[in-house]
């Protein structure tokens, strides 16, 4: 009976797998969390726009009210400082995310050197198991054409006649025309 196929490292390429898809999750984490900054910036430029639109139409009144414009305008500064201190947070975060990235690569590298090792070894069971397989086959075949010349002796080449390879089945399988 062959063998089963085993992987001596097949718990490191599972560490590693987990290894790959932790480095995976970090990168979707961060990814998300740019993405959230980049919606938090269009909704406050868009914010921007409107408080401008606002002050422009406050503006265009007959009767102006200086605290009130001043109010709206440094709204507008406050909003203004905010989407520069997201851009500040994005860019630290897109380091971290360059930095997260490259661990990524490595641990995908990683587990592909065990992956293409365990292939490698698969392909090499295979290979043995089929070799072990056609030579006992061939085992086989011997043994059986030692049985057909030990019964029938008058056989020189090895083959069998027609008429005896009919002879040999109809005895093996029982023949209906012999019954």
């Amino acid at each position: 009976m062959a063998r089963r196929f085993r992987f001596t490292l097949e718990t490191l390429l599972r560490v590693r797998e987990i290894r790959e898809r932790e480095a995976q999750r970090k990168v979707a984490v961060k990814q998300a969390e740019i993405a959230r900054l980049d919606q938090l910036d269009r909704q406050t430029a868009a914010e921007i726009a409107a408080r401008q639109q606002e002050l422009r139409a406050c503006q265009q009144q007959a009767r102006l009210a200086p605290d009130e414009l001043a109010r709206r305008r440094a709204w507008i500064a406050c909003l203004r400082r905010t989407v520069g201190e997201r851009q500040a947070l994005r860019a630290g975060l897109v380091k971290e995310l360059e930095q997260l990235q490259a661990e990524l690569r490595q641990a995908r590298v990683q587990r592909r050197t065990i992956s293409r090792l365990r292939e490698r070894r698969w392909e090499d069971y295979l290979k043995n198991r089929r070799r072990r397989e056609q030579s006992e086959a061939d085992e086989l075949a011997r043994v059986l054409l030692a049985a057909q010349r030990a019964r029938d002796p008058d056989q020189r080449s090895g083959r069998l006649s027609a008429v005896g390879y009919q002879l040999d089945r109809a005895g093996a399988a029982g023949h209906p025309a012999e019954r």
